[in-house]
């Protein structure tokens, strides 16, 4: 049970950090954007994965153990993913923003998808 406790909270915060540097990579990216609603599009988007896990977060308790430990797992992987990709984007010129902050949250809503339905294949079924 400690472990499932340790990876919730290093699953939590990897979640808040992830969401943060993000966006913050993301601004860092769009600095010289003027439209003030492409940003606020490009926020959202970028976001969207983290929100959709933060809610799921919050109604996991009523979850299978197997089903909260895949919500963990998608939220490192998501948080891992973004700010490596992200980071690269930030330190290798050359690379077109939009292109990596459209389809980095595209990923990530598939490997929230494959955790989760990756999950419901292999639990055990209820009789």
């Amino acid at each position: 049970m400690a472990s499932r406790s340790a990876l919730r909270t290093a699953a939590r915060i990897a979640l808040v950090g992830g969401a943060a540097g993000s966006v913050a990579l993301m601004m860092r990216a769009g600095a010289r954007q003027r439209s003030v609603l492409l940003i606020l599009l490009f926020t959202g988007w970028v976001l969207s994965p983290f929100l959709a896990l933060a809610l799921a977060n919050v109604r996991a308790s009523t979850w299978q153990p197997v089903t909260r430990t895949a919500l963990y797992g998608a939220m490192l992987g998501v948080s891992f993913i973004s700010l490596s990709v992200y980071t690269l984007h930030a330190l290798i010129p050359g690379m077109k923003a939009g292109f990596i902050y459209l389809v980095v949250p595209g990923a990530c809503w598939v490997l929230i998808a494959l955790a989760f339905a990756t999950t419901v294949a292999l639990a055990p079924k209820r009789g």
